[in-house]
């Protein structure tokens, strides 16, 4: 290691780590502990990789490159402490400070390690991050997985040969299930009691919207027993296409996807696919099905200050409030959290109430981890993290930074 004296000067120190020879290799781990913990901080620069920070609690850690370099600590004791004793793994290195500062060029070992030892000037609490913080999915990013609501009123006409006015009424659960009920002309179900039989109601689980390959995917499946047009049928499908609306030839908005289907009318087969599974469908959409397509949704964190009512002890408590694509709000009970310098809050809201339809919610989950943040004035700002958001059936993940200031 090479050590000035308080008679050397930072830019000597330099020019002595260049003329080192350039064949000679080393990098590693440099370990600062502060003692005791919370009793001064430590900034540390290094030319090598470039960068810095500052060691805050009870120290920390930085990485160095197999490359010549100068790496400079700079020790600051609490308001009225001093410095008592900087130990590294060659010993004493208080008679080197100078201004405070010690330095290091080119040392050979893998890793290095230096404890400070503070006095006088008491503990201090780290300050935590706290602030409302307001989240959006931003709806042009299309590496983000979208979630996707499908409820809504559809009326159109059928897309076959006989055309039928139909009104159906769509609903997505909190799992992402599909239930329909609705009336198409000519068409009547199976009726099981009188006052069904009296209905012209359709009324079927027609099946789920589900995250495939980070896209919102509808899978259908179901069957039906009743009269067309007076005539005995039956039916019975399955199919998957993304939630989404395509060109499908001629400027004609359409679905695409893939199904297996079967249909008889007075015993009869009527327009089967072709044979086997999985075959490739493509049918017009809706004329309102665009605007029933739902993918806009919110989410606002609080972190703040609380303290404990029982223990008088303060804690940071975290809660949120997500508004759904459907419209849906869903609040999240209180959950206590730590920051940690390096690695931020790391937290999960679940177990939430839909304030909307006054039940609980269990399905809709937001995780954020490495949610690291800095100050500006008196406003706390995210600097990094992950967001992972799971609801109505589906389910994404990215980076927490893309949701802000949408």
């Amino acid at each position: 290691m090479f050590q000035p004296t308080v008679k050397i000067s930072r830019t000597f120190v330099w020019l002595a780590c260049l003329l080192l020879p350039l064949s000679f290799a080393w990098g590693g781990t440099f370990t600062v502990t502060i003692k005791p913990a919370n009793s001064g901080t430590v900034a540390w620069q290094c030319d090598n990789p470039m960068g810095g920070g500052v060691l805050t609690g009870a120290g920390g850690h930085f990485t160095f490159t197999k490359n010549l370099t100068l790496i400079t600590l700079t020790f600051y004791p609490n308001a009225g402490g001093s410095i008592t004793t900087i130990v590294s793994d060659e010993g004493n290195e208080l008679p080197y400070l100078h201004n405070n500062q010690l330095y290091w060029g080119g040392p050979s070992e893998n890793t290095k390690t230096v404890t400070v030892t503070f006095s006088g000037g008491g503990s201090v609490t780290p300050v935590s991050p706290t602030g409302n913080f307001p989240l959006t999915f931003p709806t042009n990013n299309l590496a983000l997985a979208a979630i996707t609501d499908l409820s809504g009123v559809y009326t159109g006409k059928t897309p076959t040969v006989k055309q039928r006015l139909y009104n159906v009424t769509v609903a997505q659960d909190e799992s992402g299930k599909l239930m329909a009920m609705g009336t198409v002309a000519g068409i009547l179900a199976s009726a099981k009691t009188k006052a069904a039989a009296s209905s012209n109601l359709l009324s079927y689980n027609i099946g789920s919207v589900t995250t495939v390959n980070n896209t919102p995917t509808v899978k259908t499946k179901g069957s039906f027993t009743g009269t067309v047009d007076g005539q005995a049928a039956s039916s019975s499908g399955s199919g998957q296409a993304p939630a989404k609306v395509v060109d499908i030839g001629s400027g004609t908005n359409g679905i695409s996807g893939t199904g297996s289907y079967v249909a008889k009318i007075a015993g009869v087969p009527v327009h089967p696919l072709p044979p086997g599974h999985n075959q490739a469908v493509v049918v017009p959409a809706p004329l309102d099905a665009t605007s029933h397509i739902h993918k806009v949704w919110s989410f606002s964190l609080s972190i703040t200050n609380k303290v404990n009512a029982k223990t008088n002890k303060p804690y940071i408590g975290a809660t949120g409030i997500l508004t759904r694509p459907d419209g849906d709000v869903i609040t999240y009970p209180e959950q206590v959290v730590k920051y940690a310098t390096k690695t931020g809050y790391a937290l999960t809201l679940k177990g939430g109430s839909n304030t909307t339809a006054r039940v609980a919610d269990k399905k809709s989950i937001i995780t954020i981890t490495g949610m690291t943040l800095t100050k500006t004035g008196s406003v706390w700002n995210p600097t990094a993290g992950k967001l992972t958001y799971q609801f109505l059936g589906q389910k994404g993940a990215g980076n927490l930074m893309d949701f802000l200031n949408q």
